[in-house]
C-alpha cells in the first residue's frame, strides 16, 4: 500500500508542486528520512467527498465548512471540488453531466482527469451521512502536509548565515495560531444584508469621542520638533485615567493603554509623563491602565513592528478594549523604507486583526517638507481619523502647534456632533514648578491674523488659502474688507 500511495503521489507529480521539496539521494540521505515517506493524502477520503456530493448535493455545504479545493491532495480533485463549488454558487445542480459540461467549456475537463474519472466517483455504495467524517480526513491529511512543508521552511531559514531565531519562532507561533482552528479561520463570511442589517452587533463605543471608535485606529503626525509624543503622551493619560476630556474631545470613560514607545530614552519619558501627572493634579492611572513599553528598559532589543516577531511581542501586553500607541512608525520599523507600502501593509493588516479582537491604536508618524505624512497615501485608508500637527510658535516660546483633523469618518455616539470637534484649534503647553498644563484656543481668530499680515505683504489669495487653511471665500470677503476697514477687519 505505502508503495501504490508513492506511485500515485509520483504519476500526479504533485510532490514539487506542493512542497518545494528537493528530494535527496539514498546516497545522502537515510532511509528513514521523513522526507522519504509518502505525503500525508487519503485518496479514498478525497473520493468520498466527491462522490457524495455527486450523489446529495447538499453534502457540498457540509464539506465546504470544513475544506478548500487547497485541502485535496490530487490535483483532479481540486479542480473537481472548486467548481462543484462555483456550479453551486450559480444555482446549478451538480451531477456528471453538468460538471463534465462546465469542466469541458472551461477547457478543464482533462485537468480534472477526464470523463471516465469523473463518472468512477459514483459509487453507490458510499453513505452520504459520512461527508463530515470523510472530509474531515482530508483536512487532516491537509494539515499535516501544511506542518511538513511549514517546518521544511523554517528549517532552511534556520540554515541561513543571517538566521534570527527570535523571527523564526515568530513564524513558527503565527502557524501555529493560523493553523490550530484548521479550515473554519480561512473561510470567509459572505452575509446577506436582510441578516447584516438585523445583526445583534455591539453598539459604537469611543476611546476619545469621535476621532477614535473602539476597535479602530488613528495617526498623529507633524514634522519633526513639533511636539507630537508630548501630546500623544497627554491624550493617552487622558484615556488612561478617564478624564472628562481630551483638548476638545470628551473621553468616554478609563481605558488601558499600552504605549510602545521606538525613540525616547527613558528618562525623558519619565519626565515628561511625571509633568503630565503634576498637570492633573497628581491624578494617577489605575495600576496596569498605563504601561509603556520603551527601547531602555528592554532585555535584548525593542520590538520592531514590521517583523511577525516584534507584533507577538507586544500583542503579550494587549486585552481586549484597551488602546495601543505606536510612536513612531519609522523607529519602530528599522531599516524600513518610508516610500515603500510593503511593511505597511503587513502593518495595516495586523492593525485590523486587532481591530477584530476590539483593540484600538493610534499610530504616530512624522510628517515631510510638504506638511503631509511621510512614505504611501495607503497609511491613510484604514484609520479612523488622521490628526495633523504644524508649529505655530517661534522655538524659544515652547510647544505650541496647530491641530487639525485631515479625516474624520464618523459623527459621535448615537450621531451627534459638535462643530468644534472638526474646527482647528491651538494647543499650547506650560510647565511650571514641574506641572504641565496644555490650553487650547480656536484658530479662526489665529488664522485671520495671519491672513491679514500675508494680505498686506502683498501675497496672492490663493497663497494665502494654502498657508492658513481658509477658504478662498473667506479670503476674499477679507481682502474687501482690509480695502475699507484697514487691518481692523473681521470676518463675519
Amino acid at each position: 500500500m505505502g508503495q501504490a500511495n508513492r506511485m500515485d503521489a509520483a504519476a500526479f507529480g504533485l510532490f514539487p508542486l506542493i512542497f518545494g521539496i528537493q528530494m535527496s539521494s539514498p546516497a545522502r540521505q537515510p532511509a528513514t528520512s521523513p522526507l522519504e515517506k509518502p505525503v500525508p493524502q487519503n485518496l479514498e477520503a478525497e473520493r468520498s467527498v466527491l462522490g457524495s456530493i455527486l450523489l446529495d448535493n447538499a453534502a457540498l455545504s457540509k464539506a465546504a465548512e470544513i475544506l478548500s479545493s487547497a485541502d485535496f491532495f490530487y490535483a483532479h480533485h481540486q479542480v473537481i471540488f472548486h467548481e462543484m463549488l462555483r456550479l453551486i454558487e450559480a444555482a446549478s445542480a451538480i451531477d456528471l453531466i453538468t460538471l463534465t459540461d462546465e469542466l469541458e467549456r472551461q477547457a478543464k475537463l482533462t485537468l480534472a482527469g477526464g470523463a471516465p474519472y469523473i463518472a468512477s466517483l459514483l459509487d453507490p455504495l458510499l453513505k452520504v451521512s459520512n461527508i463530515e467524517h470523510y472530509a474531515k480526513i482530508v483536512a487532516e491529511k491537509s494539515r499535516l502536509r501544511q506542518i511538513i512543508h511549514t517546518t521544511h521552511n523554517l528549517e532552511q531559514q534556520a540554515l541561513a548565515p543571517d538566521a534570527i531565531s527570535a523571527e523564526i519562532l515568530g513564524s513558527l507561533d503565527s502557524f501555529v495560531k493560523c493553523a490550530g482552528n484548521g479550515k473554519s479561520d480561512r473561510k470567509l463570511a459572505a452575509v446577506d444584508l436582510l441578516d447584516f442589517l438585523t445583526m445583534n452587533l455591539d453598539p459604537i463605543d469611543f476611546i476619545i469621542e469621535p476621532i477614535l471608535p473602539v476597535n479602530n485606529s488613528m495617526m498623529v503626525y507633524s514634522p519633526t520638533g513639533a511636539g507630537k509624543t508630548y501630546v500623544m503622551l497627554y491624550m493617552t493619560y487622558a484615556v488612561a485615567i478617564g478624564a472628562p476630556d481630551c483638548f476638545v474631545w470628551p473621553v468616554p470613560a478609563a481605558r488601558r493603554v499600552v504605549y510602545v514607545d521606538g525613540e525616547m530614552d527613558a528618562s525623558t519619558l519619565q519626565e515628561r509623563l511625571t509633568e503630565i501627572a503634576k498637570g492633573w493634579g497628581n491624578i494617577l492611572p489605575s495600576r496596569t491602565f498605563f504601561k509603556t513599553i520603551t527601547p531602555d528598559l528592554q532585555p535584548k532589543f525593542p520590538p520592531r513592528i514590521n517583523t511577525k516577531e516584534g507584533r507577538l511581542r507586544i500583542e503579550e501586553h494587549l486585552q481586549e478594549g484597551c488602546l495601543q500607541v505606536l510612536d513612531n512608525l519609522s523607529t519602530l520599523c528599522p531599516g524600513g523604507d518610508d516610500e515603500e507600502s510593503e511593511d505597511w501593509a503587513a502593518i495595516q493588516e495586523w492593525i485590523l486583526y486587532l481591530r477584530r479582537k476590539k483593540i484600538a491604536t493610534a499610530v504616530v508618524h512624522h510628517a515631510g517638507k510638504s506638511g503631509t505624512q511621510l512614505g504611501t497615501s495607503k497609511k491613510e485608508h484604514q484609520l479612523s481619523s488622521n490628526l495633523r500637527l504644524k508649529s505655530t510658535g517661534r522655538p524659544e516660546e515652547g510647544l505650541k502647534v496647530e491641530a487639525r483633523l485631515d479625516k474624520l469618518r464618523r459623527r459621535g455616539k448615537d450621531g451627534r456632533f459638535e462643530e468644534r470637534w472638526s474646527q482647528p484649534f491651538e494647543i499650547s503647553l506650560r510647565v511650571d514648578d514641574g506641572a504641565a498644563t496644555f490650553s487650547i484656543r480656536p484658530m479662526l481668530e489665529l488664522l485671520r491674523q495671519k491672513a491679514i499680515r500675508y494680505l498686506q505683504a502683498g501675497m496672492r489669495e490663493s497663497e494665502v488659502v494654502l498657508e492658513t487653511g481658509l477658504t478662498r471665500y473667506q479670503i476674499y470677503r477679507l481682502k474687501q474688507k482690509l480695502k475699507t476697514e484697514g487691518a481692523n477687519a473681521e470676518l463675519d
